[in-house]
């Protein structure tokens, strides 16, 4: 339908909002974003058809020409434009020590969004304000009802602060804070154990990771011996090159000799398989389901009976 309405079109096919992939989470918004108007074309087209499929395009097409609808379009665009490549990051094997610095990046960025939050929804409100016209949807805002204290009556004087205090800066804040809950909440353990790699221990004593030492002292042998072991591997890294040091925990765990430094050996493990995400969990439950449509598909009664 999409290359009926617009042939000059080059993406004509919709990403489905996947419940388990976040970057195709991601792709489908901007998708949806940059082909809104073909969208719009193609739902009217259906509605003149009169066909069976006329009420449901009606219904489409009514909410997605709503103004309020382009304000949150626009905004979860924007916030996931800032968080695309750290969840391509996600979905590869890498280390949590190395999640936690992009994510600090990240919440960095978005810190600086937030302090200029003014002057970023104003630029947005402008871009959001010229497709509005573009699709010829009227800029409005929800009816105010001022003793009503459900309903978000915040005040202002311009459509544009009104949208930025109910919409813009209250996702922001959501934003920040869920990042924040999901990777800092062991942030501290995280930023100590990694204290453990070559890269680091040459750097720094056995007080900067001794509080990964307390949350997994019930797998390491006294104090004393871990300390005495780390000054070991500290000595035995500080005799090769910077270039030369094992930059990540896998690497790492090659070169540690497990009789030699037994309790390194754990920490640098642990740190290995610390998980950062549940998406490669996610896609291989994903994986499944597919091969189960597979096997129930070719089922025919010689099989059964077989």
């Amino acid at each position: 339908m999409i290359s009926d309405c617009c042939p000059e079109q080059k993406k004509k096919k919709l990403i489905s909002l996947c419940e388990t992939r976040w970057v195709e989470r991601h792709d489908s918004v901007f998708l949806f974003k940059d082909i809104l108007e073909p969208i719009l074309l193609s739902l009217l087209k259906i509605e003149e058809e009169s066909s069976d499929s006329a009420p449901k395009a009606h219904a489409l097409s009514s909410s997605i020409s709503q103004f309020q609808f382009l304000v949150n379009l626009f905004v979860l665009s924007r916030m996931l434009s800032t968080t695309h490549n750290l969840s391509e990051k996600l979905k590869k094997n890498t280390d949590l020590s190395q999640v936690i610095v992009n994510v600090n990046s990240v919440l960095d960025l978005l810190s600086k969004q937030r302090v200029n939050a003014n002057d970023n929804s104003k630029t947005l409100y402008a871009q959001l304000k010229e497709i509005a016209a573009k699709l010829d949807i009227k800029e409005d805002i929800t009816r105010v009802c001022h003793f009503q204290t459900v309903r978000n009556n915040i005040p202002y004087i311009t459509e544009e602060e009104y949208y930025r205090r109910a919409v813009y800066v209250p996702y922001l804040d959501d934003f920040c804070n869920s990042l924040k809950e999901r990777f800092e909440t062991h942030k501290e353990t995280v930023a100590s154990l990694k204290h453990i790699l070559p890269e680091f221990c040459t750097k720094t004593d056995f007080y900067s990771f001794e509080a990964a030492f307390n949350f997994y002292e019930e797998d390491l042998s006294h104090k004393e011996v871990v300390q005495s072991e780390f000054m070991l591997w500290k000595e035995k890294w500080s005799q090769e090159k910077y270039e030369n040091l094992p930059k990540t925990a896998i690497s790492s765990l090659e070169k540690c000799d497990k009789t030699f430094f037994p309790n390194i050996y754990i920490l640098v493990k642990l740190l290995a398989v610390l998980p950062v995400s549940v998406a490669i969990v996610e896609r291989s439950f994903s994986s499944l389901r597919r091969l189960e449509t597979y096997l129930r598909n070719p089922t025919s009664e010689i099989s059964l009976m077989d």
